[in-house]
């Protein structure tokens, strides 16, 4: 447990989230925020590059069971258990249509990230952001279809 502690506050994304929190109630940084959106606008197209260099889609059947778990997970039951979620609270707001199609996004960079950093298995990482992207062009579009007919 404390391995876990340690490596969530040395994680350098939490410490930034963290610092950026207290700086910006002591410091107006409203001047650097152009520089910041130039910044900002580069850092996903990098991080899909980067994975997209490592997808390599040989050996991929043998980790059919993996994958298919992970994307039933993240592309059908995570955005199906957020919307029981908002059904049971009786949440119709903007927040609850947002919160379900975030929920329903296909796995994204983050994962790589930590399953590198700890040294898991990155090809099966890979192939799994990989396809679930392809995936999620569907699925995304049957869960718009969802939340429109119900909200």
């Amino acid at each position: 447990m404390i391995f876990i502690l340690k490596r969530l506050f040395t994680f350098p994304p939490f410490l930034g989230c963290i610092s950026a929190l207290i700086l910006s109630q002591f410091f107006n940084l409203d001047f650097a925020e152009p520089l910041f959106d130039k910044l900002a606008a580069t850092v996903a197209p990098l991080a899909l590059f980067s994975v997209g260099l490592q997808l390599k889609f040989n050996g991929w059947r043998k980790l059919i069971p993996q994958i298919s778990t992970s994307m039933l997970y993240k592309l059908i039951l995570a955005p199906l258990c957020v919307l029981v979620l908002a059904l049971v609270f009786d949440i119709k707001e903007d927040i609850a249509k947002i919160s379900i199609f975030e929920a329903a996004m296909p796995t994204v960079i983050t994962s790589s990230i930590i399953a590198e950093q700890f040294r898991l298995n990155t090809k099966l990482i890979n192939l799994i952001i990989g396809i679930s992207i392809l995936v999620g062009f569907v699925t995304t579009g049957i869960w718009f279809e969802i939340i429109e007919f119900l909200f």
